[in-house]
């Protein structure tokens, strides 16, 4: 009788604004140097993990997963996983950190059915960091809410947008989403470290995680999404509030229309201040901040690096 090798399948699930697209820029880049160390990608490209997982599972861009799942098509994703060799294997996509719990169990029977054991991986950035990154990033999703009233809704949890933030940015209820499927014990938390101090951080706890040594990678010279300044950012929104209803289809209206022009073309990076975290709000954020990574011990979940830097000072 042959026994099924089980494979390790380290799963980065984001959260989202935390490195994600320079770490899979030099991931995807670098699919030699893995397989050289005996890690494969089942899917080499953030379009592939779209189409093969976060359409099946229901997802849709602006909107999430808004839509029910395909477990037909889902279940296509089983063979291209049992037919990728390598030791261990390696997804990363951020939108699944925002998966309710039976869309990541139909995610993980069908990996878990392929032959593999589901490693989660999780990338942490400090919360103060994160919001006025996350403010401009939900501006292309036609956010028309000024940055304090934005503030505002997150401290109070109000409103569809402050929903979507918190969706994947509340460490405690991400983790317990997954380890409702794979137990605590299968959850690793990567912290990434501050680009500005430690450029190279996230890159070398992720790859001890994983297994695979980062100096032989190839990764972006050069800041991935980088941010607007204030500014730009405040521009797009105004015209978001311009433009009300009109446009309400992300992909056949707003896409083309405005998001395209606006981050191609019209707007520059960084040429005025870059958005930072007023101090007036940091009191909630630190008990926010403190709640997640008391949780993350109180769970056992593994952490990389420093957590302490989770929790923003002044």
């Amino acid at each position: 009788m042959r026994v099924m090798t089980v494979r390790p399948l380290f799963l980065h699930i984001g959260a989202s604004k935390t490195g994600t697209s320079a770490l899979q820029r030099g991931l995807f880049d670098s699919a030699d140097a893995l397989a050289a160390q005996g890690i494969g990608l089942p899917l080499p490209s953030r379009d592939a993990h779209v189409r093969r997982v976060l359409r099946p599972l229901g997802w849709r861009p602006t909107l999430g997963f808004s839509t029910d799942p395909r477990p037909g098509r889902l279940s296509k994703l089983g063979s291209r996983v049992a037919s990728t060799a390598g030791d261990r294997l390696l997804m990363t996509c951020e939108d699944l950190c925002e998966a309710d719990e039976a869309r990541i169990r139909m995610l993980v029977d069908v990996l878990e059915s392929a032959g593999t054991q589901v490693q989660v991986v999780l990338s942490l950035r400090g919360l103060a960091a994160v919001v006025p990154s996350e403010w401009q990033q939900l501006i292309k999703r036609k956010l028309d809410l000024d940055y304090p009233s934005f503030l505002e809704r997150l401290r109070d949890r109000e409103g569809p947008w402050a929903a979507q933030f918190w969706q994947r940015q509340d460490v405690v209820a991400m983790v317990d989403r997954w380890a409702a499927v794979v137990g605590h014990e299968r959850i690793d938390v990567v912290v990434t470290p501050s680009r500005s101090t430690d450029p190279e951080g996230l890159y070398r706890l992720f790859g001890g995680v994983v297994g695979f040594d980062p100096a032989t990678m190839s990764w972006p010279e050069r800041d991935i999404n980088a941010s607007w300044g204030f500014n730009e950012a405040e521009v797009y929104r105004r015209v978001n509030a311009a433009l009300g209803s009109r446009l309400p289809q992300h992909q056949r209206g707003y896409l083309g229309s405005v998001r395209t022009p606006m981050v191609k073309a019209a707007l520059p990076r960084r040429a005025s201040d870059r958005i930072t975290f007023p101090p007036e709000h940091l009191a909630w954020l630190q008990d926010v901040a403190r709640s997640h990574v008391e949780a993350l011990g109180d769970r056992g979940v593994r952490v990389h690096g420093d957590a302490a830097s989770l929790v923003p000072d002044e």
